[in-house]
């Protein structure tokens, strides 16, 4: 599963869930990135949501806008498109300008990551 949906129980964590309840989603980015949990809507605007569009597949999810993660260390910016990483060519390491597939999101049920 490239996607895992969870919804967040304020208090509790993420907590896996069915697509339709999901109020965030879980991916595994290759390159320094790594598990990401973003919020996101499966229909309607984004627009003042602070959220991601979802096409609601988990083996191949398409987000958008793009997804920029930065650090001390890196910068990391790509589109995610059907279960796939294209890495953008802001990006500060050595998957820059390459779209790889993503990597399993499974996680243990109730982790917290943001």
């Amino acid at each position: 599963m490239k996607a895992l949906p969870v919804k967040l129980i304020y208090g509790q964590g993420y907590e896996p869930c069915a697509i339709e309840d999901a109020t965030h989603l879980t991916l595994n980015i290759p390159g320094p990135t790594g598990l990401l949990t973003l919020p996101v809507i499966l229909s309607g605007t984004r627009s003042g949501t602070g959220c991601w569009t979802w096409n609601g597949s988990t083996d191949a999810p398409t987000l958008r806008p793009s997804v920029l993660t930065t650090s001390h260390k890196f910068r990391c910016h790509s589109w995610i498109n059907d279960g796939n990483a294209q890495f953008l060519d802001d990006c500060s390491h050595e998957l820059k300008g390459q779209t790889v597939p993503l990597l399993d999101a499974a996680r243990k049920q109730g982790a917290n990551h943001d």
